[in-house]
């Protein structure tokens, strides 16, 4: 019921639900009147023809009022009581003695003892005097039967019952089809600005006959070609930016600005936890081909090397590649270089097949380097193209034995899956101009197994590829409920995989589990990586609204990595996005970056969606995100991420506090 409130009730079925109680008062009023009316007929009927029989009766008896022809008389009288219209029929001497007492133990049939208890007919009894000449001889009364009254009103009233049903019947279909004539209009108008508010324009082609219908459709459709309009310019403008200034023409990867910026945001944040790798892949034999061949074969061989390491460096989260310049490619990869391995192998086996007697250099070159944190772009490509340099030495041998076992992921994943402990912490997303309001806590999940901590990093990694990046999902959602309930007015966001936004399976566990902790349904998001969402948008727009319908948000993480159009946020019915990192480190001294944030600031308010920025350090930062207009900030500025602290675990009851920082955030 409070739902019903909340949403409010539809004009149709108020117009609906008025016509109904109108047609059914109606209904029963033309019962009750019509009854009612025949009932006062015939207990007027039942005393006029008392009366008229008392008359009569009396006139036909009274020559016959002698003691030796009162049988006469009596038989006069039976003959006309015997018509069953009468309840009694007595006469009386002037000595008040009954001469003669007819009456009838007659019951009323045929009619339903409800009705007779609801419907009161009076039996009404007339009198007539009888003169022996001119002597007073007595009394006839005269008491009519009800029986037939009765049974006559039944019969009416079930005529007039069904005549009247019929008649609602057909008033109500007819003014449904009327109704529904005149609602299909307004339908479309309700669906149109529904699809509006779930960022979808669309136009409604069927204009209404109804002038006020037709104004607001007008109105809606106007407004939708206007934003429709401010859409695709500023969308084309910052694509054209992007394309510009931040992606390489030829293979559509991140140019070197790019690179810099990205290896920017990443580098202070770098921790045992969150290790970076550096891989370069350098092209010797490019210039042979250019001279040797053509200019175009030269490309494509540099494009041919990119789609190779796009496909292999596709399977690991949140890796990036660039183009720095004509022959070199670097990676920036969230593992250390142990669990890189197996992937370098990848990278060699790759390339060895598509050798050929033009790479009179070699295919390819490729180095590793552990990027260490606050390491400068110098150091860190110097060491790389060292690593390049030297070619196959000690520092790029694998050892195919030290590698983890698939087999051996598999059954440490399925063991923290079983029995691992889940611990978190939360970094406030605060609102902009504001001292300590939220837009939300981010939470970060920690895995520990056999008491030792797990990197999360290599953990989604192989549970992606072993099909149990859901399974993990479930896990973090089900323990993170614990805090959730003790939390209940503070919003919080969980980040899922792309493995699970594209599950139908997950997103049904996902309904039913609400269903089970209703906890879920409010002040929850989900946050997204752009790139899993751009994997199939239209997949995941319609598993996004299912996740809407539950009553869990959706912010969409890293944006702007991907170095894609933006159309892609058209149709989706998100509440947040959030700016990557690489596009706050150098905002102070960028304009191209203020230029970006501030478009992508107009594009999202005019959908209705929420622009967060994160990994602030500095407070010039702040200042300038706040003046583009950003909706939310995130970072080490506002408050580092601390963990959720367990202050008591008995096997039922769980108690979970924030540290003093964290609880100034709190609603």
């Amino acid at each position: 019921m409070s739902r019903l409130f909340k949403n409010g009730l539809s004009l149709k079925t108020q117009v609906y639900g008025l016509i109904i109680v109108v047609s059914v008062v109606s209904f029963v009023v033309r019962i009750v009147t019509d009854v009612e009316a025949t009932r006062d007929y015939l207990q007027t009927q039942m005393g006029s023809h008392a009366q008229d029989t008392a008359t009569s009766l009396g006139l036909s008896i009274s020559p016959y009022l002698e003691e030796d022809s009162l049988m006469i008389a009596q038989t006069m009288a039976t003959a006309i009581f015997d018509s069953g219209y009468y309840k009694q029929i007595k006469f009386t001497n002037a000595d008040n003695k009954i001469v003669f007492d007819l009456t009838s133990p007659k019951r009323v049939e045929s009619v339903p003892n409800w009705f007779i208890t609801a419907v009161k007919l009076k039996a009404p009894t007339m009198q007539s005097e009888l003169n022996n000449g001119w002597i007073m001889a007595g009394t006839l009364e005269v008491t009519s039967h009800v029986g037939q009254s009765y049974l006559t009103l039944w019969e009416h009233t079930k005529r007039s019952f069904y005549g009247s049903l019929l008649l609602l019947v057909a008033s109500l279909a007819v003014a449904y089809l009327i109704l529904r004539a005149v609602f299909k209009p307004l339908k479309a108008v309700e669906n149109q600005a529904h699809l509006v508010t779930r960022k979808r324009f669309t136009l409604n082609e069927e204009i209404p006959v109804a002038r006020e219908l037709r104004t607001v459709t007008k109105a809606i459709n106007n407004m939708v070609m206007n934003l429709q309009s401010t859409f695709d310019s500023l969308t084309k403008q910052t694509q054209a930016l992007t394309d510009e200034v931040y992606v390489d023409s030829l293979t559509g990867l991140g140019n070197r600005r790019s690179f810099e910026n990205h290896f920017n945001s990443v580098v202070d944040a770098i921790t045992s936890d969150t290790p970076i790798t550096a891989m370069m892949v350098t092209l010797p034999s490019l210039a042979n081909i250019n001279q040797t061949v053509s200019y175009q074969d030269g490309d494509e061989h540099v494009h041919d090397v990119g789609v190779t390491l796009q496909n292999v460096f596709g399977a690991l989260t949140n890796s990036k590649i660039f183009r720095l310049n004509g022959s070199t490619f670097i990676a920036l990869v969230p593992f250390d270089m142990q669990f890189l391995n197996r992937t370098r192998l990848d990278i060699n086996d790759a390339f060895s097949k598509k050798k050929n007697s033009l790479h009179v250099n070699g295919f390819a070159n490729l180095a590793l380097v552990s990027v260490d944190k606050g390491s400068s772009i110098g150091s860190v490509l110097s060491a790389l193209d060292t690593g390049c340099t030297i070619g196959d030495s000690a520092v790029n041998k694998v050892d195919k034995d030290t590698l983890f076992s698939v087999k051996e992921w598999r059954s440490l994943i399925q063991s923290i899956i079983a029995t691992g402990e889940v611990s978190f912490s939360v970094q406030p997303v605060k609102r902009t101009n504001s001292q300590n309001k939220q837009c939300y806590f981010e939470v970060f999940a920690h895995f520990t197994h056999e008491g030792e901590k797990v990197n999360n990093g290599h953990l989604f990694a192989m549970a992606e590829k072993l099909n149990l990046t859901e399974e993990l999902d479930k896990k973090i959602i089900r323990n993170f409920v614990n805090v959730k309930e003790q939390h209940p007015d503070d919003t919080f966001a969980l980040n899922i995989s792309k493995a699970s936004l594209y599950s139908t399976d997950f997103i049904e566990w996902l309904t039913l589990y609400a269903h089970t902790k209703p906890i879920i349904k409010t002040n929850l998001i989900f946050e997204l990586h752009e790139i899993s969402l751009l994997y199939n948008v239209h997949v995941a727009s319609l598993h996004i609204d299912t996740i809407k319908d539950i009553g869990i948000n959706v912010c969409v993480e890293h944006f702007g990595t991907s170095l894609t159009s933006f159309r892609y946020l058209q149709g989706l019915d998100i509440e947040y996005i959030k700016i990557d990192g690489s596009y706050i480190q150098d905002l102070l001294d960028n304009t191209q970056s203020q230029f970006f944030i501030q478009t992508v600031n107009n594009i999202c308010h005019g959908f209705g969606i929420k622009v967060l920025a994160c990994l602030i350090e500095k407070p010039e930062t702040l200042k300038v995100l706040e003046s583009l207009g950003c909706d939310g900030v995130q970072g080490n500025l506002i408050m580092p991420p601390t963990k959720i602290i367990k202050t008591s675990d008995n096997g039922v009851n769980k108690e979970f506090t924030f540290c003093t920082d964290a609880l100034k955030f709190c609603n």
